[in-house]
């Protein structure tokens, strides 16, 4: 199967068409990397996200007592790493190759390229950012709300009575979205 079919059954990919994809392609790069092999490194600086096509990594943390833990793993058509094309810092979590694996890179440079020569493109993916970003945000406001108060988990329910609900209500998120999508579109 050819990484252009590969990359439209991708979440993040899912909405470009022929072109788009192909013009996706054209400014990424292949990595290989053996097991064992680490492709970020926590605390380094990134500017890349990587789809993975092949393969398994795994995702590491280190605290501040030096105790590494692993708390997740990225499959084949899974990406990691996507924040890092839009707001450069250092890096989160270390991850390695749990297997020999297939990456394709997108570096910050090669979006901006992709930007200017397929807009069109570069709108899907950032979109595609944009979107599982926002999953994120909320899975992650949603785990505040149960530590807050299991009874009333859900939908900012806990949080409104903290006094933090008009800080991290939905109707927030689309400023968020767009001053990060201004961002981008430079």
């Amino acid at each position: 199967m050819s990484h252009a079919n590969s990359l439209r059954r991708i979440k993040m990919f899912h909405r470009l068409g022929e072109p788009d994809v192909r013009a996706a392609l054209e400014v990424m790069r292949e990595q290989r990397y053996e097991t064992g092999a680490v492709v970020f490194h926590q605390g380094a600086n990134g500017d890349t996200l990587v789809v993975v096509m092949d393969g398994i990594l795994r995702v590491e943390v280190t605290d501040h007592d030096g105790v590494t833990a692993t708390v997740g793993t990225i499959q084949t058509g899974e990406v990691v790493g996507e924040m890092a094309v839009i707001d450069p810092a250092p890096r989160s979590a270390t991850v390695i190759a749990a297997t020999d694996v297939i990456l394709l890179e997108l570096s910050r440079s090669g979006l901006d390229r992709l930007r200017k020569s397929s807009p069109s493109a570069t709108a899907g993916i950032v979109g595609g950012i944009i979107g599982d970003v926002t999953r994120r945000l909320r899975t992650v406001t949603n785990r505040i709300d149960t530590e807050l108060d299991p009874d009333k988990a859900g939908v900012h329910g806990s949080l409104r009575k903290t006094g933090l609900g008009d800080r991290s209500a939905p109707s927030d998120e689309p400023g968020v979205l767009r001053r990060l999508w201004q961002k981008i579109a430079g």
